[in-house]
C-alpha cells in the first residue's frame, strides 16, 4: 500500500479568478482513494483524470460540501452536500464545481464488483441522497476515509477493500421508490443478500428464493438475464476470498480447512482442485506462494 502525489488534473476555468486546490491522495491495493478541497469561483473543472486515465473504473463521489453539476452519457444532474454519485471512468464524463468543494472520490475497478459492475453503471451520474440505510453507511465509511487518509497506510488493504465492495453493492442494490425495473432491483437485493451469506453452509436457490419470496425457478431466471448460474457465481465468490485468505500472512496458522469452512464450504475434499481450475494454484501452492517460498517451474 503506498501514498502518493496526485497525477496532473486538467482544469479548465470559465474565469480569470484564482483558484486553490489541495488533493490528498492514497493508493489502496488496486483502490484509489483521494480527498479533493478547494475554492473554485465561478470555475468549470473537467476531471477526467482527477484520479487516473485508466479505464474499466468507477469513481465513486461523495460531496461532503459544495455543490456541483455531473454529467455522462446522456445524464446531466445537480449534485449537493450529502449527496454520492459514480461515475465510469472509462468513457468522457464532468464535474462541474462552483465555489468551494469537499469531496473525496474511490476509484475501485469494475472486476472488483464482479457482476454488480453492471448495477452500479446503470446508475452513473445519478445523484443519491445518504439520509438512509445503506446510503448513509456508505457516505460515512467514504467521509471516515477521507478524514484518514493519510493514515490508509497502516491498515490491511485486502480487507478495507472489501468492507468498500460490500457496502458499495448493498448502497446500489437497496430499492428505490422510483425503480422502474423491478426484476433488475429484486437481482440486485439477492446477490448483495447473498454475498453477506456466502459464510452460510446451507446457502442455497432454495434459501436465497425463500427469503425473498420468490420460486426457485423465477431466481434462476433473474440470473440468467445477468449471464450468471446461482451455484457458479456463489462458487467462484467464495473461491475468492478463500484465495485471499490463503495468501494472508495474517491468517498463516489457519487450515485451508478451517478458512474453507469460513466461507460455507464444510467438504474441501475436492477444495485444491477447484482452486487450481479457478486460479492456476493448488491451496498448498497459495500457501508457499505467501511464504514467499513458492519456485518458478
Amino acid at each position: 500500500m503506498e501514498t502518493t502525489a496526485a497525477p496532473s488534473t486538467t482544469v479548465n476555468p470559465i474565469c480569470a479568478a484564482p483558484f486553490r486546490t489541495q488533493v490528498d491522495f492514497a493508493r489502496v491495493g488496486s483502490m484509489t482513494v483521494a480527498r479533493v478541497r478547494g475554492v473554485f469561483p465561478r470555475t468549470s473543472r473537467e476531471v477526467h483524470r482527477v484520479i487516473s486515465a485508466e479505464r474499466d473504473r468507477f469513481a465513486v463521489v461523495l460531496h461532503r460540501s459544495g455543490t456541483a453539476q455531473v454529467a455522462q452519457d446522456d445524464r446531466r444532474f445537480p449534485a449537493r452536500a450529502g449527496d454520492l454519485v459514480a461515475l465510469d471512468t472509462g468513457r468522457p464524463y464532468e464535474l462541474s464545481v462552483t465555489g468551494a468543494c469537499d469531496v473525496v472520490v474511490v476509484e475501485l475497478p469494475h472486476g472488483m464488483l464482479g457482476a454488480n459492475a453492471d448495477l452500479v453503471g446503470r446508475y452513473v451520474a445519478t445523484p443519491q441522497r445518504c439520509d438512509r440505510g445503506a446510503w448513509a453507511v456508505l457516505a460515512a465509511f467514504l467521509s471516515s476515509l477521507g478524514d484518514r487518509i493519510n493514515g490508509l497506510t497502516d491498515m490491511p488493504d485486502v480487507h478495507l477493500a472489501d468492507a468498500l465492495v460490500s457496502l458499495v453493492v448493498a448502497a446500489f442494490a437497496e430499492p428505490a421508490p422510483e425503480s422502474a425495473d423491478i426484476g433488475d432491483d429484486l437481482t440486485d437485493r439477492i446477490l448483495a443478500h447473498t454475498l453477506a451469506n456466502l459464510g452460510d453452509p446451507t446457502l442455497s436457490v432454495d434459501s436465497a428464493a425463500r427469503h425473498h419470496g420468490i420460486s426457485p425457478r423465477y431466481l434462476h431466471q433473474l440470473f440468467r438475464r445477468r449471464g450468471l448460474t446461482f451455484a457458479a457465481w456463489v462458487r467462484r465468490e467464495r473461491l475468492i476470498r478463500i484465495r485471499r485468505d490463503l495468501l494472508d500472512p495474517a491468517l498463516a496458522t489457519r487450515t485451508t480447512a478451517v478458512i474453507a469452512a469460513h466461507w460455507g464450504i464444510r467438504d474441501h475434499g475436492h477444495l485444491s482442485r477447484a482452486l487450481k481450475k479457478e486460479f492456476g494454484l493448488t491451496a498448498a501452492e497459495l500457501r508457499l506462494m505467501a511464504r514467499g517460498e513458492r519456485q518458478n517451474t
